[in-house]
């Protein structure tokens, strides 16, 4: 039986695992969404506190000391590492990951729905890889205690997320190689 002469539903997801999909998509959205938010929150308290709170303690004597937010910077860093991870998942998800268009067109049309998902087997066993040395980075991390510079948190608490975004976008594209029909439509856009 060719590609072609297929029904759309054998490559449909049995619902658990679309239901699964569907639902650590959501988790990632909104591990993306706080953290951006707290990112947000930090800058504006510690701007609001160094450029507001302080001057206007100043103008009544009153002595405040440091009146910023101790590590907005750092933490804001480590925030943003988390929610550009989450991100990954949730780009592959969503189809709107960067995909070079340098070989787009150059296999014959009834191939296109094979190479694509060799394609996405391709990029599941690459970031699977990239998954495995994330983890014994972030192993190697912890076994000799490095810690962040100036909030003395264990690093690999923030760096914890690395593998686990490489690992959600691996296992996304795997189900997408398994089950094109769970694969988000790419869209055309002329570049």
């Amino acid at each position: 039986m060719n590609a072609s002469s297929q029904s759309p539903s054998s490559h449909a997801a049995p619902p658990a695992v679309q239901r699964f999909l569907a639902r650590w998509q959501m988790v990632e959205r909104w591990v993306a969404v706080l953290a951006f938010t707290g990112i947000g929150a930090l800058i504006f308290a510690d701007v609001a506190g160094r450029e507001l709170i302080g001057p206007l303690a100043d103008f009544l004597g009153i002595e405040m000391g440091a009146t910023g937010v101790y590590g907005a910077r750092k933490i804001s860093l480590h925030l943003l590492v988390i929610g550009a991870f989450a991100g990954l998942g949730v780009s592959v998800a969503t189809g709107t990951q960067i995909v070079p268009r340098v070989a787009f067109g150059w296999v014959p049309a009834a191939w296109e729905a094979a190479v694509t998902r060799l394609g996405n087997l391709v990029s599941a066993a690459f970031l699977g890889a990239v998954t495995y040395y994330a983890i014994v980075f972030v192993a190697s991390s912890r076994e000799i205690g490095t810690v962040i510079p100036g909030l003395d948190w264990p690093a690999w608490i923030i760096q914890s997320f690395m593998p686990i975004g490489f690992a959600s976008a691996a296992l996304r594209y795997l189900a997408f190689a398994i089950w094109p029909g769970v694969a988000p439509q790419l869209e055309e856009i002329p570049e």
